[in-house]
């Protein structure tokens, strides 16, 4: 221990900045002899070594911490970084919990779908918060990015595909039935991506059409439906109207106006009823 007025002469002492030390202070010194220091604290040689201010706990040894884990590094100033570590039964908690996120991390290379994307995102949280290890963070956020990414990559393809199956869908139909006014389509697409099938049959401006899917929560059914111009100038089909025939079968609610308009409910399990619905008003509506 050293009195704090002539350790601070010391030069390339390493302290915290705004910490409150003791008088007299402990100095920890690796590599120079402190004696030898304090004999010519401001020479220069002393900044090429490891001499810090310590107002921390101690041990005798090493062996006294049983386990020692790095759960942080940041930088403090230009030039200098500071670690956080803990030991004993807080370094065991959190080797225990490192191993605990590695499993569950491997797993995600097993799992896919809704399921898959929904452990992503409880992962990325947990992940964050977790007082791990700094290096043992590092690796397993490098596996997880990895599977994530691939994970965001097959979604926007699968999601591509389906739209251009949906989109090729619709199409046929209309060209296999160009006398036929009106359809109703079960689609295996999202919400997002029912709005763009919808488009074609809205630019016809001569057809009316029904879209129903269920999402990829798998939690609700979105519905939209378009009458064309020359349709609804008759007077008898209006897609608010429409809408609000299919919204008392899969429940949520529904909004738009003669044109266009669109809804979401949770009775998954009628999405077929729906679409049933859908045909039946169309048809009293046609009569």
């Amino acid at each position: 221990e050293v009195p704090l007025a002539d350790a601070r002469q010391i030069a390339g002492l390493r302290a915290v900045f705004g910490e409150v030390y003791p008088d007299p202070v402990r100095v920890v010194s690796i590599g120079a002899d402190i004696e030898e220091v304090l004999k010519v604290p401001q020479d220069a040689r002393w900044a090429n070594y490891s001499i810090e201010f310590c107002g921390g706990t101690h041990v005798a040894g090493t062996a006294d911490m049983k386990q020692f884990v790095i759960i942080e590094e940041t930088s403090t100033a230009k030039g200098i970084r500071r670690i956080a570590a803990v030991t004993g039964e807080e370094a065991l908690k959190a080797q225990l919990l490192q191993r605990s996120l590695a499993a569950e991390v491997k797993s995600l290379h097993s799992q896919q779908g809704a399921q898959l994307d929904a452990e992503i995102k409880r992962l990325a949280i947990e992940l964050d918060q977790a007082v791990i290890g700094v290096y043992d963070k590092h690796v397993l956020r490098q596996e997880f990015e990895s599977v994530r990414k691939a994970f965001i990559e097959a979604d926007k393809a699968a999601k591509a595909q389906a739209l251009k199956q949906a989109t090729e869908q619709v199409q046929q139909a209309v060209e296999q039935n160009p006398d036929q006014e009106v359809f109703v389509f079960k689609l295996a697409v999202s919400g997002k991506a029912m709005v763009q099938v919808a488009k074609y049959i809205k630019d016809l401006k001569t057809k009316a059409a029904y879209f129903i899917a269920v999402d990829e929560s798998g939690a609700k059914v979105a519905h939209q439906c378009v009458v064309g111009k020359q349709v609804l100038a008759r007077g008898q089909l209006k897609a608010n109207e429409w809408a609000e025939a299919v919204s008392q079968v899969v429940g949520g609610k529904c909004g738009g106006k003669g044109e266009s308009a669109q809804g979401s409910g949770t009775e998954v399990a009628r999405v077929d009823e729906a679409v049933q619905v859908a045909k039946d008003f169309a048809q009293t509506k046609q009569a």
